[in-house]
């Protein structure tokens, strides 16, 4: 089992933002093969919110499969692109990817 991580931390003023990438990123989970489950979760304070979406795959090779697609690798190259023109609007989005893989402890 692998489990992915994708924390996303803001000031709440842009929390909408990163909301909708939370919720198109959802959508593009929906009945995708080798996925188990995801979940969003919340932590927030007087100024600041952190949305993390947890996604459990059956192995690693579906994860890498889903995250490399071809629409998904575009979008980055397209954000990339639009980043170093300048016309792409800075957002203070801070992204943190964390992945991690089942361990059997008494295997060990």
């Amino acid at each position: 089992m692998f489990i992915s991580q994708a924390c996303f931390e803001g000031d709440k003023i842009i929390e909408h933002k990163i909301i909708t990438k939370l919720q198109k990123t959802m959508k593009e989970t929906i009945d995708v093969e080798g996925l188990l489950s995801t979940d969003c979760w919340l932590k927030e304070n007087k100024d600041r919110v952190e949305y993390v979406f947890v996604a459990k795959w059956k192995s690693k090779d579906h994860f890498k499969k889903w995250v490399s697609r071809e629409e998904h690798v575009e979008e980055h190259k397209e954000m990339n692109k639009q980043k170093k023109q300048g016309s792409q609007e800075e957002v203070k989005i801070n992204k943190t990817l964390r992945q991690y893989e089942l361990v059997d402890l008494s295997s060990l």
